[in-house]
């Protein structure tokens, strides 16, 4: 199969055409007076795009359509935006010059039916919404080949922030209703302490989310923990008691203390946590635990929060050789900053140019996101943070969903497509993993099988194919309890993915 270009054959297939070319040309010299032409190659379609009309769509003429020779297929693999009106679009087809008759044919359409001679009428609107094929001939009739054509539509907003319309599942708690909870991953686990009716507590731990299913044990602890402290690095989580003393354990059920006193747990980084200490005098400094050799606590600046922290993420760029951690908004007293911080395993720095409103308790959620970044019609996928609810200065809960695509540096409101739901209450400390679920979609006419990517797919799921079926991992936000305008702890768990995700990928 041979996926080709708009107007273009690519210039690797160039020397194979011209050398067949020649070898039959020289072979016809011998034999005949008849044409010298290589028979597939001259009813072949070489290029088809769409005639530019802005009231149709943006940048419609750089919509990319591949051309299938061996399924005599022509389709546009990734599908124009829900609702594109594709009655009367206007084809601009190529082919080579042996073809003397190309007609394309319309049934089960909404507005036309017939057949156009693209050869006298180059410029007719023809209408996509039924079956539409495209035939071409030599002058002689001895050689023909019909095409099918599908201009495909996208049947759901692709970059719209689906919620699932009820909760997935309660919190995976021993009693009904819960006083408190906090959800980490590690290890490829899901783990989530409960804080139970009866002031007891639960480790819930979880392999697999979407089918929602938990191993809970209850806990037996020497030390009444905060709940809301629980971290996890690489290998061990963390928690700190009532008294700020900091305890480990490697499986959620044994816990053990690290001899050292905090008053803030910040997040994970790597394999060591970070935290704040406070000294006699009441001041506040950065702690590690396990401490580097030779490291001395620093004084933190006086508008570095340290309590309402939104949760702590990680991340890598090409500006930096280690990962650099960070956290947005927060609290000090009773001010309330948005601010983003980062670390980059020696220095704590605030990197904010345009802040978040000031917020605390923000949940934080590092996914995807698409945009045009051309003149011509092509998403581009971006990691980006969304800043989900959170308290504000006055106590009010922020309803608004933000979004940052430089991490941190510069926050904006997010798009109506991103924003809440109004099924989902407003909310604040609640929690978020990022957990993959395999989909898969058939393969019809135009996929070609093959086990690898192409180098800057709009997309940067993993996926393979097994001849008949694409597979590929779809990742989906699981979001984790929340408090609402009365204090009260949402029991559940939500659910979410980015629409354009779920889409079989392209290639």
């Amino acid at each position: 199969m041979k996926l080709l270009k708009p107007a273009h054959i690519p210039m690797r297939v160039l020397p194979c055409l011209i050398g067949a070319a020649i070898v039959l040309g020289a072979c016809n010299a011998e034999k005949s007076d008849e044409p010298a032409y290589e028979p597939a190659l001259s009813v072949a379609v070489q290029g088809f795009s769409l005639t530019a009309n802005s009231k149709v769509m943006a940048n419609l003429d750089s919509v990319f359509f591949s051309i299938d020779l061996d399924h005599a297929v022509i389709f546009n693999a990734d599908s124009l935006p829900v609702g594109t009106n594709i009655n009367k679009l206007v084809p601009k087809i190529t082919f080579p010059a042996a073809v003397s008759k190309a007609e394309i044919k319309m049934s089960g359409g909404t507005t036309r039916t017939g057949i156009v001679n693209y050869k006298t009428s180059p410029t007719d609107s023809i209408d996509f919404t039924g079956d539409v094929t495209l035939t071409l001939s030599t002058e002689d009739g001895a050689l023909s080949k019909t095409y099918t054509l599908k201009v495909n539509v996208h049947k759901m907003v692709a970059d719209s922030l689906m919620w699932d319309k009820t909760a997935l599942a309660p919190l995976p708690a021993a009693t009904a209703s819960p006083h408190d909870q906090r959800t980490v991953a590690m290890d490829g686990k899901t783990y989530t302490m409960v804080e139970e009716a009866d002031g007891s507590y639960t480790m819930a731990v979880s392999s697999d989310l979407a089918a929602a299913t938990w191993t809970k044990t209850p806990l037996s602890l020497p030390f009444t923990p905060q709940v809301r402290s629980l971290t996890a690095t690489d290998s061990n989580l963390f928690i700190l008691d009532a008294d700020g003393s900091l305890y480990s354990s490697a499986d959620g059920r044994h816990w053990q203390s690290v001899g050292i006193t905090w008053t803030t747990i910040i997040g994970a980084f790597g394999d060591v946590v970070l935290g704040v200490s406070q000294d006699a005098a009441g001041r506040y400094y950065h702690d590690i635990h396990p401490r580097p050799t030779s490291y001395s606590p620093v004084e933190i600046p006086e508008d570095f929060p340290i309590e309402g922290l939104s949760n702590f993420n990680s991340f890598t760029s090409k500006w930096a050789s280690d990962p650099i951690g960070q956290f947005t908004g927060g609290r000090r007293g009773n001010t309330v900053y948005g601010d983003t911080w980062t670390y980059d395993g020696t220095e704590w720095a605030k990197i904010s140019n345009t802040p978040l409103p000031a917020m605390q308790d923000v949940l934080v959620v590092p996914y995807f996101n698409y945009r045009q970044t051309t003149t011509s019609w092509v998403q581009t996928e971006f990691s980006v943070l969304l800043a989900l609810g959170g308290l504000t200065q006055d106590g009010s809960i922020g309803r608004k969903v933000y979004l940052s695509y430089d991490n941190g540096v510069n926050w904006m409101e997010a798009g109506s497509l991103l924003q809440l739901p109004d099924y989902i209450r407003s909310f604040y400390q609640a929690d978020a993993v990022i957990a993959t679920s395999p989909m898969d979609a058939s393969i019809g006419n135009g996929w070609k099988t093959r086990a690898s990517r192409r180098p800057g797919d709009v997309r940067r799921i993993s996926y393979f194919t097994d001849g008949s079926n694409v597979k590929w991992n779809c990742p989906y936000i699981y979001m984790f309890g929340g408090r609402n305008e009365g204090g009260n702890l949402n029991p559940a768990i939500w659910r979410a993915v980015l629409a354009r995700l779920t889409f079989a990928p392209l290639f």
